[in-house]
């Protein structure tokens, strides 16, 4: 049996409670496991009443409340099922405060809203007083008590209310099924209510059984922790059935909070997930070739409704019209270097080619193959400092922008890190090409890839700073603006070795880069530096996955300890797999359980830097 211990966890049910999208019959997803704990519970005076006793489970969420009674409250879900129970056990009367805010369902269609409040129903489900909600088809709650039941329903506030007096005995069950059939719905539902130690014991057995097949501990990290990692990244795996382009199984970033599938984060999790399974790996990066479109972009997102994408982006798809940081062909590299396997290189080495002649087609206005980024959104770094002045100068003179790019929200910039990205996809596809026989296309890539590298060290290099800066297109002048981009150079192997000693210097900079938790993405001695600014100042696992690995790639394999082991640390302590973090305290900040800080497995796992075979 797999033990595991999670200190605070929290989890979430939003994802079932909005299961309908109601867009075009797509109409079920489910998620390997998720519930938030006390979703229905309120206290009136909860000074009163404290958490006597908190455990976290593979079979769920208990806690006992203890004031003028005691109250027992477990959570659970298997597949597509949630099961709540709440339960009196004794003490004086506590009047107990049941509210549902429905807008968590209509979350991805807002529209929805009051055609599902007129579809709330009420009925009696036994001879002892009791009261049964649903809505909709696929929701149950359940409340059995010897006293009157009071019922409210408030159309303005999209919320439902029923105040009741829990006695010894009495129990509350809630039940949850993502279902496109209103009586398959109702069957699950009453079967699950009728069975809800089957429901915990379903979801023992599923969570032992993916984390029993997780690689064997390495050296250096806590073995709780370690199996909470791949809790995180196996967990975040969504399936949507009858999507149009979501077809496959993928990673949401977080279960929580962002729960699409994102172009560079789906990298990220391919490249943890091939130390678990290959098929998941691969599997992972499969909608986004679904996803391309004919000029060869693949795009920054792939939502689950067309109704959010149109409410954020305006369009009338389920992807925007950016793209985001080409990390796709390094995890490509690197399942090839694991696991050699022709047959898929051969059916997706065509959709890269595209992608990087949608670079080039679209995004190198001055074609001197060095690309440029025309959106802050898909540069990843969205709110980065990097890209004040080219969202200034844009607003100064857009329509002389305009003439340059169709769609354009910035003055364009060659991202020091996009480029380095750029010349390694460039280098995997050569490399690939050749593996399949193809030596023109190889040579092709390769002088792509030559004419990329020559273009960073002569443009980006500030020699007094010791340093690489973002260049504008329009006539290469530095944006002065220090960011751990920089080391992508080390990561990419395009760096010079001198150039590399003065880069480490910066990032050992206690006053730079080498704060409580390291790398923020802003330096700490520019003016705007924030360790709690998104892109500004906090500290994100992917760009320490990056400078760890071109440190190991130079040689700097003390300094690239250093760097995981004080990550590590923090991560340990807090027991958290967050997003990012306060650069100057540690504190997890961002979404929860995130899948690309899991990167922490493959600094710990891997034996020498990723794509050394490609790059040698």
């Amino acid at each position: 049996m797999v033990v595991l211990t999670i200190k605070d966890k929290r989890e979430i049910c939003g994802n079932l409670v909005s299961a309908v999208l109601g867009d075009r019959g797509i109409d079920s997803f489910s998620y390997g496991e998720f519930f938030e704990g006390s979703p229905f519970l309120r206290i009136e005076k909860p000074s009163e009443v404290k958490v006597y006793e908190h455990r976290w489970s593979l079979e769920g969420i208990f806690r006992r409340y203890e004031g003028h009674g005691i109250l027992e409250e477990f959570t659970s879900v298997y597949d597509d099922i949630l099961i709540y129970e709440l339960k009196r056990i004794s003490g004086g009367p506590i009047e107990l405060n049941l509210r549902g805010n429905l807008g968590i369902f209509t979350w991805f269609n807002p529209g929805l809203r009051k055609e599902i409040i007129r579809k709330v129903t009420f009925e009696a489900i036994s001879e002892r007083r009791a009261f049964q909600l649903s809505y909709n088809g696929t929701y149950y709650l359940r409340l059995e008590t010897d006293h009157d039941v009071e019922v409210e329903v408030r159309e303005d506030r999209v919320e439902y209310a029923v105040r009741t007096d829990l006695s010894d005995g009495d129990k509350l069950v809630v039940c949850t099924v993502a279902s496109s059939s209103k009586e398959e719905v109702k069957r699950r539902a009453s079967w699950a209510m009728q069975n809800p130690g089957v429901v915990r014991e379903k979801r023992r057995n599923m969570l032992e059984d993916l984390l029993s097949k997780i690689p064997q501990k390495p050296e250096g990290v806590h073995r709780d922790f370690y199996t909470y990692l791949w809790y995180v990244i196996l967990t975040n795996r969504c399936v949507v059935e009858r999507h149009p382009v979501l077809k496959y199984p993928f990673n949401m970033p977080s279960k929580y909070m962002f729960r699409h599938q994102w172009l560079w984060d789906s990298a990220f999790h391919s490249v943890v997930l091939s130390w678990y399974d290959q098929k998941l790996a691969e599997e992972e990066l499969s909608n986004l070739f679904i996803a391309q479109k004919p000029d060869g972009r693949i795009p920054h997102e792939i939502f689950l409704s067309k109704h959010l994408c149109k409410a954020i982006w305006r369009i009338d798809d389920y992807s925007p019209w950016t793209t985001q940081p080409p990390v796709l062909a390094v995890a490509l590299g690197i399942l090839f270097e694991k696991y050699k396997n022709k047959k898929y290189i051969k059916k997706i080495l065509p959709h890269l080619i595209r992608y990087d002649k949608w670079f080039r087609d679209f995004r190198d206005n001055d074609k001197d193959q060095l690309i440029a980024y025309v959106d802050y959104l898909e540069s990843g770094w969205d709110d980065s400092a990097r890209w004040d002045l080219p969202i200034i100068k844009f607003k100064k003179n857009s329509q002389r922008y305009l003439g340059m790019y169709k769609r354009i929200r910035m003055a364009p910039v060659e991202a020091i890190d996009l480029n380095c990205l750029i010349y390694l996809q460039r280098k995997v596809i050569a490399y690939l090409c050749k593996e399949l026989g193809e030596s023109n296309l190889a040579c092709e890539f390769e002088e792509l890839a030559e004419k990329t590298k020559n273009g960073i060290l002569e443009h980006m290099w500030d020699e007094e700073e010791g340093f690489f800066f973002d260049v504008f297109e329009e006539d290469h002048s530095h944006i002065k603006v220090k960011t751990p981009a920089a080391f992508l150079t080390m990561f990419a192997g395009l760096a010079e070795r001198r150039q590399v000693v003065r880069l480490v210097k910066h990032l050992l900079n206690e006053k730079e880069f080498w704060t409580t938790f390291p790398l923020p993405t802003l330096s700490a001695d520019d003016p705007r530096y924030n360790p709690r600014g998104y892109w500004r100042g906090r500290s994100w696992i992917n760009i320490i996955w990056f400078t760890y690995w071109g440190l190991r790639r130079y040689g700097y394999d003390e300094v690239a300890e250093k760097l995981l082991k004080k990550t590590l640390n923090l991560m340990e302590n807090s027991f958290t797999c967050n997003e990012n973090y306060d650069s100057s305290t540690g504190e997890p900040l961002g979404a929860p359980d995130f899948g690309w800080s899991t990167l922490v497995l493959d600094m710990l796992m891997r034996k020498r830097p990723p794509l050394d075979e490609i790059l040698a």
